[in-house]
């Protein structure tokens, strides 16, 4: 027993704090673990990280003291040093907040942020640094400080802004990249700049302030919005539609419901905008069709477009034998694809129109054309693509050429079918 009736005043660590041997191990160590936790909160394990690891070993030590029976004066002396240890961990980690001024702040704010979680190598890293500078500021050396301060707060403040945006930017962050590989910047170039353009203004309202949480939501809410949008724009052009009639349905769809809603529009009105609307839907089918017509042929084989409400197919690589209207068993593969095409379309009406090119008789050339558009005609009856009823065989001799009847390559080219598909009402 100690003569003093204290323990620790005569013990290592040096100038360790007195505590009465009267007193209750148990309610001690529950004292000082609370304690202990308090200087967490206050993150002097990383401001004065070697007192504060002694701290916690002396206090581990008192509690196996006590586990095992040991004497109260045993456990209390490493009591003792736990408390001696926290004081001096207080008085270094005072001395780093006045060397490493905002250190607290910094590294709490990317804490409360998730940069721990979110990017947990970087936040070791930081941390190791931080470590390596509170060490040399517990022996007395600020040198390394005084270099090093503003660039570990820094790397916290940044941790602290990238957390955030991971956290409320990563829906958009991946709906643009997916659109990107898609390539929305070339196929929904308008919407890919107004998805990019809310990201990147979250970004920026983040990175000026972190904990702006009001300005944050707004602005990441409106960065996730405009990114779907753009993923369901990317989802219609891929089904063949262009973005510009995307825009203009979802801008006519929003202008009926808002004239519905206000109860302001009329019959007449109403029915006026039914049949915008149903005509931009029926571009659109229009020019779905024409995309998967085009696909079933090579570009050397045929061209398909949409015109006046209507897709053609402008046959390029059908060729006929001189002054002559038979098909001939070359051209089967090439029909029987077109017989597909036609087919895929649904109930249709078909035109085939002939063409020649400017050579020889005018008349000549108009019956000729009107032969082989029936040839044509015959075959795709023949095969079930379109009743006769549906069916018209045109002949225009050389009255509408593609190209110039000065050159071969333009004689060639003005030589044609074109297959006009008309989609009737379902």
């Amino acid at each position: 027993m100690l003569a003093t009736g204290f323990i620790g005043c005569a013990s290592t660590p040096p100038n360790a704090i007195p505590i009465a041997q009267t007193a209750n191990p148990a309610a001690e160590i529950e004292k000082t673990q609370k304690l202990i936790n308090e200087a967490r909160e206050r993150q002097m394990d990383v401001l004065s990280p070697t007192n504060f690891t002694k701290a916690e070993q002396a206090l581990n030590k008192a509690i196996d003291k006590k586990s095992s029976g040991k004497s109260n004066e045993d456990i209390l002396e490493q009591i003792s040093y736990s408390r001696t240890y926290l004081k001096q961990a207080a008085d270094s980690t005072q001395l780093a907040i006045r060397q490493l001024p905002g250190i607290q702040d910094a590294r709490r704010g990317a804490m409360i942020a998730g940069a721990n979680e979110a990017y947990p190598r970087d936040w070791n890293r930081v941390g190791k640094e931080l470590e390596s500078v509170t060490k040399s500021i517990e022996k007395g050396n600020l040198s390394p400080s005084d270099k090093k301060s503003a660039a570990i707060i820094g790397e916290y403040r940044q941790l602290e802004i990238d957390a955030v945006t991971k956290r409320v930017l990563s829906q958009a962050d991946n709906n643009l990249k997916a659109a990107e590989k898609d390539k929305a910047e070339k196929m929904a170039p308008r919407s890919y700049t107004a998805a990019t353009m809310k990201y990147q203004n979250a970004a920026k309202i983040i990175a000026a302030n972190p904990r702006n949480a009001m300005a944050i939501n707004k602005a990441s809410q409106d960065a996730t919005r405009e990114s779907l949008h753009l993923v369901e724009v990317m989802n219609k052009v891929k089904q063949g539609n262009t973005e510009d009639l995307v825009l203009q349905s979802e801008k006519q769809q929003r202008a009926i419901s808002s004239l519905r809603k206000e109860n302001n529009m009329n019959e007449a009105e109403m029915n006026e905008m039914a049949r915008q609307q149903a005509e931009l839907q029926r571009s659109q089918m229009l020019i779905n069709q024409a995309a998967n017509i085009r696909s079933q042929f090579k570009p050397s084989e045929a061209e398909v477009f949409t015109e006046k409400g209507r897709v053609t197919l402008r046959l390029k690589s059908l060729q006929f034998p001189p002054n002559q209207a038979s098909l001939g068993r070359k051209n089967e593969a090439l029909l029987e694809r077109v017989n597909e095409a036609i087919e895929t379309t649904g109930p249709a009406r078909v035109i085939v129109e002939g063409h020649t090119d400017s050579t020889g008789n005018p008349n000549r050339n108009m019956t000729l054309s009107e032969r082989r558009a029936k040839s044509v005609q015959d075959y795709l009856v023949a095969n079930g693509a379109v009743t006769l009823a549906n069916v018209e065989a045109v002949g225009l001799g050389s009255t509408k050429p593609v190209s110039d009847n000065k050159t071969a390559t333009g004689r060639a080219q003005n030589r044609r079918i074109e297959i006009i598909i008309e989609p009737l009402s379902r």
